[in-house]
């Protein structure tokens, strides 16, 4: 999936459990990286079967 701009973020300081720390470098990059991600969470959600309780008696 290309892109035209790169969104510019590094890993900060971790924590004592070795977790890092996500770091966007400006508030376009930030607004970006949240479209891209909803955009994720959407194409996710449409693929997901519907519940059991919605789906019609056989």
């Amino acid at each position: 999936m290309p892109y035209n701009k790169h969104i510019i973020m590094r890993i900060e300081d971790k924590d004592e459990n070795g977790e890092g720390y996500l770091v966007i470098e400006s508030k376009e990059d930030l607004e970006e990286f949240w479209k891209l991600v909803m955009k994720k969470a959407q194409e996710k959600a449409k693929a997901r079967k519907p519940s059991y309780e919605a789906q019609p008696p056989k």
